[in-house]
């Protein structure tokens, strides 16, 4: 299946990729002057947008974000495997890193059986890139739930020992 998302953020450069996933596995190809106009500008409702929020002040987070179209995986353990994490175009130069502040957003194309999450996000020194923490993971059935359309946004919070990983949905 193709999937086509987008990364816009401010403390990345703009890029636009198409996502194929198969068996759960994601590979990321830029598309060119090859790429079909039918690809690109798809109406917003074919569209799961999701947007990512660090609100701590000293922590990077790697937001451990994941997505997969697959009914047979067993949620979450299927769903948090290396072959579906999505990191390519998200946060600092495709690392899926967040700096202290940092938002970020993907377009993922919504169709059947299409899971997203996040394993909960790691917390690290800015500085030392020492671990700090972990959030809670999350995710959602975008297909059933009906997010064809919508802004899921996770945020990620630390404050103290304490780091949250919440999950919101706008329609």
């Amino acid at each position: 299946m193709r999937k086509i998302w987008k990364s816009l953020s401010r403390n990345t450069a703009p890029l636009f990729g198409i996502i194929l996933i198969a068996s759960g596995g994601c590979e990321l190809a830029i598309p060119d002057e090859t790429t079909p106009d039918s690809e690109i500008g798809r109406p917003a409702e074919q569209f799961v947008t999701i947007a990512f929020r660090n609100l701590s002040t000293v922590n990077t987070v790697d937001v451990e974000f994941h997505a997969v179209t697959s009914v047979e995986v067993s949620l979450p353990e299927g769903l948090f495997t290396d072959e579906n994490r999505v990191s390519e175009s998200l946060g600092v130069a495709g690392t899926g890193l967040l700096i202290p502040g940092a938002t970020d957003i993907l377009e993922i194309s919504c169709t059947e059986n299409l899971v997203i999450g996040t394993a909960g996000g790691t917390f690290l020194d800015n500085e030392t890139g020492e671990l700090n923490g972990r959030g809670e993971p999350r995710w959602l059935d975008a297909t059933s739930a009906g997010l064809c359309g919508a802004i899921v946004g996770f945020t990620f919070e630390s404050s103290g020992d304490t780091f949250a990983t919440k999950v919101e949905i706008r329609r």
